[in-house]
């Protein structure tokens, strides 16, 4: 018994030692993540902005826009190179829209496309699971299918390009996986319809959503 209790006392004021002693970590004992791997899903949807002409004169329109459910879903592939993260990925993109004329008739647009995004990111860490995170991104995307409800061969741009931001942050599940979050805004450089014969000016698209997945972090 006089045993025992010396050995739990003697247990005790090891553990005791051990946890007011300070412990220092060399930098093979801290894991740098070098790369992650994103799967998101973005609903959103789609607005425009008309181009002016070389004066910047803007032309008189005579239909309205209306905006529909849009969609994205992809992977992308992401490597630390600090400070900055650099990612590219694929995905697709559902685009759907539709224009009321000045007669009432709605003509409605649905596209899809292949999306090729490239980005730069700045990723903030808040505390060991919450980052703050932007992402400068400029994509390319080639269309799949394009539909149009009044015209049985439309002509239309098989590629474009866009530009713009994602901000949002991302939320540790464990040490490994994350949730993230993130609101998009994406700056379209070409008109979809490029052989629109009912209007001469040219229509920009402006896309607005919120990205969610989830991030491997290797």
């Amino acid at each position: 018994m006089r045993s025992l209790i010396f050995a739990t006392l003697l247990t005790l004021g090891w553990v005791a030692q051990a946890q007011s002693q300070p412990r220092y970590y060399t930098d093979s004992d801290v894991r740098q993540r070098v790369v992650n791997f994103n799967v998101y899903g973005q609903p959103g949807t789609v607005f425009r902005r008309i181009g002016a002409d070389l004066n910047g004169v803007q032309p008189e329109v005579t239909d309205k826009f209306l905006p529909r459910l849009i969609g994205e879903t992809g992977f992308s592939v992401d490597f630390n190179l600090r400070p900055l993260y650099l990612g590219v990925g694929v995905g697709q993109t559902w685009v759907n829209y539709a224009h009321r004329l000045e007669n009432d008739e709605v003509q409605d647009v649905k596209a899809r496309y292949w999306s090729i995004p490239i980005r730069a990111g700045l990723v903030t860490h808040l505390s060991d699971e919450v980052t703050l995170e932007a992402w400068p991104t400029v994509t390319y995307r080639k269309a799949i299918s394009f539909e149009h409800s009044a015209l049985a061969n439309p002509v239309y741009a098989p590629q474009f390009w866009t530009a713009g931001i994602q901000v949002g942050a991302t939320v540790a599940i464990n040490e490994y996986v994350s949730f993230l979050l993130m609101g998009v805004m994406d700056y379209g450089f070409g008109d979809l319809e490029e052989g629109a014969t009912w209007r001469s000016y040219t229509e920009l698209p402006l896309f607005l959503g919120v990205r969610t997945g989830l991030r491997v972090s290797l």
